[in-house]
């Protein structure tokens, strides 16, 4: 398997440093540096606070939001109070004992406030994410693997690449959630990009993001009219974005379109319905998305053939320094 491709799979979305960082408490972001010596508490702690949020969406009780108002105070204390030990401590060493003594409190304090709570499924949820989930984010395996360029020396390498055995990976769909980044420039050389568009986010915005990733690299892209944006409410089932000369042509493909949704409000709401953030799909679903894919190639099928056929032209042509009329 492709190497690029591999490390895109193995990513982690929970390693995104940016997200991380606007969680981190001012008195441990020290010019926007975050001491490695606190890297694990302050990584229990954001998880936490993460599980409050996430939790509080899926909550109607009075009574369990009353509890997680509860442990997110419990958990704005635990840190706001930990200034002035910080200060004190002077090494490393001192900073790091600290930083696991107030791991493990924080960890104590959390399984306190999960006893305190009223029997029932809000404390049965509770606890499965103490259990399972917290152990999980201490141990920090995600987004974790072998380090391919482990002491390799060479001068195009940059240095931040090559010093440690193991590398840790963000989720390329954090960035632009389609690899468009890895099949762009000279050395991949591609002349035709098939996208079908199955995002959640707003639509089009996955070709912008590429677009305009390849404009800071400076690497080639084809034009996109931007008149094309505003039918992001309710798009068509094809779009062909031409490449020139070295871009390579794309056909973009969004799952839901003007031929399977009779309106925009139809559109919005086979969107939500099948959203990313939700239980597994049933087999029901998994077929009508099936289904929904097949028609969306069948009925554009002449038009995939027509450009692989051009991506090939304009190939032969390139390598025979003739020129191709399409």
């Amino acid at each position: 398997m492709d190497m690029v491709k591999l490390q895109g799979i193995l990513g982690s979305a929970l390693a995104d440093e940016s997200t991380i960082g606007d969680f981190i408490p001012p008195w441990l972001d020290v010019s926007g540096h975050v001491d490695i010596s606190v890297e694990e508490y302050l990584r229990v702690y954001n998880a936490m606070k993460k599980l409050v949020a996430l939790t509080r969406i899926t909550i109607k009780d009075i009574r369990a939001l009353s509890d997680l108002d509860n442990l997110q105070k419990m958990l704005e204390d635990k840190v706001n109070h930990n200034d002035s030990a910080w200060q004190q401590a002077k090494s490393e060493e001192e900073r790091k004992h600290l930083s696991q003594k107030w791991t493990l409190e924080l960890l104590a304090a959390v399984e306190t406030w999960s006893r305190s709570l009223e029997d029932g499924a809000f404390k049965n949820h509770v606890s499965l994410l103490i259990e399972k989930v917290l152990p999980l984010i201490i141990k920090w395996e995600w987004g974790t693997m072998a380090n391919f360029l482990y002491q390799y020396q060479d001068s195009s390498i940059p240095v931040c690449l090559y010093p440690k055995e193991t590398i840790n990976l963000i989720d390329a769909g954090l960035e632009v959630n389609v690899p468009y980044p890895s099949f762009l420039g000279d050395r991949r050389d591609i002349d035709l990009i098939i996208a079908p568009e199955y995002s959640a986010g707003n639509m089009f915005e996955t070709l912008t993001l590429a677009r305009a990733y390849a404009a800071a690299v400076k690497k080639p892209f084809p034009t996109i009219d931007d008149k094309i944006l505003e039918e992001k409410d309710w798009p068509q089932d094809c779009y062909v974005f031409e490449g020139k000369e070295k871009e390579p042509t794309i056909v973009f493909m969004p799952l839901f379109n003007r031929n399977n949704c009779k309106d925009a409000e139809e559109y919005k709401a086979k969107m939500e319905e099948f959203s990313t953030f939700q239980p597994p799909f049933n087999q029901e679903k998994i077929e009508f998305l099936l289904q929904k894919a097949k028609a969306n190639v069948k009925n554009n099928k002449e038009i995939l053939l027509r450009e692989i056929r051009k991506a090939v032209l304009r190939r032969q042509s390139r390598n025979h320094g003739t020129i191709v009329h399409s």
